[in-house]
């Protein structure tokens, strides 16, 4: 059937995801990947690259909702991954924000450093064609390129659909996040295992190893990333004792 989204047509067959819709969309970038092509075998890299691959799709295949699976797939090129959401309704922004964070984990854990952004909007996702386009991607990539610590902030677009679903901010915290031009407020999607008393120890050591791989101006990352963690892990324990 013909559906048309915002003034453009999209062919979709039925129980198919829709090709241009409203999504949500996170644009991941991994840090740093031309030094590490420098300065690391290349079979390593593969190595690395195959990891982070298999640790996103099966994010992405993870039924977080009740209702349904099949909301959140993935595609990535080099040291870019960029998540999508099967549409705008509120089982995918939920199954979205699960796979990102737990996505976001994996990564600290790896000790793999990243940054990246989420937003809303129309987004063509034409997997058979290879052809992906759309203003959260932009909007997305943009973003991340601000960010100077290793996390996941959130774009506008996405924060005004976060309140209008009101839904539960699970995994989910505002925070005054560290910018190439001073800091400002903004919704960040933090990693899954911080929520985990038992499971936190280990970004935290993470981020301590990593020191070892970088020096110079590049440690204020390490140091922007631990801060945040912290932070984060302050708000989610007040939260959890007034529960």
């Amino acid at each position: 059937m013909i559906i048309k989204v915002g003034g453009l047509r999209n062919l979709s067959l039925k129980g198919d995801w829709e090709v241009t819709t409203n999504r949500y969309v996170a644009y991941i970038d991994i840090m740093g990947f031309k030094d590490m092509i420098l300065r690391t075998d290349h079979n390593d890299i593969y190595d690395m690259m195959l990891s982070i691959h298999k640790k996103v799709y099966s994010n992405a295949n993870v039924k977080w909702t009740e209702e349904t699976t099949d909301l959140v797939k993935a595609t990535n090129y080099s040291d870019s991954i960029i998540i999508y959401s099967k549409d705008d309704s509120q089982n995918s922004l939920e199954s979205f924000i699960c796979t990102v964070s737990a996505f976001a984990s994996d990564l600290l854990v790896e000790g793999i450093p990243y940054k990246g952004a989420v937003a809303f909007g129309v987004m063509t996702f034409d997997i058979g064609n290879s052809i992906f386009f759309g203003q959260p991607l932009i909007d997305a990539f943009l973003l991340q390129e601000e960010l100077e610590f290793y996390g996941i902030i959130a774009h506008g677009s996405i924060e005004n659909e976060i309140g209008k679903h009101k839904m539960e901010k699970v995994f989910i915290e505002d925070y005054k996040c560290n910018l190439k031009k001073g800091n400002s407020s903004h919704l960040t999607i933090y990693p899954m295992q911080l929520f985990s008393r038992k499971k936190r120890d280990y970004l935290f050591e993470s981020c301590k190893k990593m020191r070892f791989k970088t020096s110079g101006h590049l440690r204020k990352y390490i140091d922007n990333t631990e801060i945040y963690l912290n932070d984060i892990m302050k708000k989610i324990e007040e939260e959890i004792s007034k529960a």
